[in-house]
């Protein structure tokens, strides 16, 4: 639902102009918002790009949509594979932005400013100036690329760790980047409760450390591994029309999958990665206290 909201904003702004060139290639962010003639406070960017002249994205604070659209008429519309990530971690003001659009049905546009509203909305966009785009960094580029892109983990035997990492069989949990605020992250478990954690890209403990869990927990963990049919599921699960959500990777005895939309696993390894990701939180929350 929210995903055709955030696409009448880019076909409304396309299909009032009788020339499309001036919005490909263009950025436009909210400046104002009002509910019932009250005022939204503006705590975020929340910017559109047109891509094409069928492909546009949208940019929330943490979260992104992309889509493709199809003009016909003046103001008359259609959406097509339109796909959103998760909106749990957007502000309130990127929320409303999008219940706003619900209810739009107007456009007022300029040059620089496209005013969009209802009898109840109004969202005023202006348009980013090319030249006060910021260029992005090699971190955001390799963030961008993580997402789509499977990632082959490093062979963390070979770094400098602790002599009490032990030898023998493990379970590993790989936590891509994305283009929120996803942090990026290694962890290695091992059956006598070693966790060995690597923290990378906006990972709020960064590093190679280890920390122990309890060795009971560890091996029951070992067991539901070694009684499951991890070994015969598929090598990815995922749902293409959803965008930019983070990507799971979950090793047992060399036999790595990705896991980048949960909902489509089969219920058995959803059981197995949530037991390992209570693990990792159990880690990382020893991890933060140190």
């Amino acid at each position: 639902m929210k995903t055709t909201l955030l696409s009448i904003l880019v076909l409304t702004l396309i299909s009032c102009d009788a020339s499309t060139k001036e919005f490909i290639g263009s950025s436009w962010k909210v400046t104002e918002l009002k509910t019932n003639g009250t005022l939204v406070k503006v705590t975020n960017d929340v910017v559109l790009t047109v891509k094409s002249k069928t492909d546009f994205s949208l940019q929330l604070d943490a979260n992104s949509c992309f889509g493709t659209y199809t003009i016909k008429g003046k103001n008359k519309i259609k959406l097509n594979d339109i796909g959103c990530t998760e909106m749990c971690c957007d502000s309130d003001f990127s929320r409303a932005v999008v219940n706003a659009l619900y209810k739009v049905s107007k456009i007022n546009q300029t040059k620089d400013k496209v005013i969009l509203s209802s009898g109840i909305v109004e969202i005023t966009f202006v348009k980013v100036n090319t030249s006060s785009k910021s260029k992005l960094s090699e971190a955001q580029i390799r963030q961008a690329e993580e997402t789509t892109t499977l990632v082959v983990s490093p062979n963390l035997n070979t770094q400098n760790t602790s002599n009490s990492i032990p030898k023998g069989s493990y379970i590993e949990l790989y936590k891509s980047p994305c283009k929120g605020n996803c942090e990026e992250f290694y962890m290695k478990f091992y059956e006598d409760g070693t966790v060995y954690y690597t923290g990378k890209f906006n990972a709020q403990v960064q590093g190679n450390h280890t920390v122990k869990l309890a060795a009971s927990k560890s091996k029951s963990l070992f067991k539901d591994f070694e009684e499951s049919n991890f070994m015969s599921h598929q090598d990815k699960y995922d749902d293409e029309k959803i965008m930019d959500l983070q990507n799971t990777y979950l090793t047992y005895k060399g036999k790595k999958i990705q896991i980048r939309y949960k909902y489509n696993a089969p219920k058995e390894l959803k059981a197995l990665l949530e037991k390992v990701e209570a693990q990792a939180i159990e880690a990382l929350h020893k991890l933060k206290q140190n």
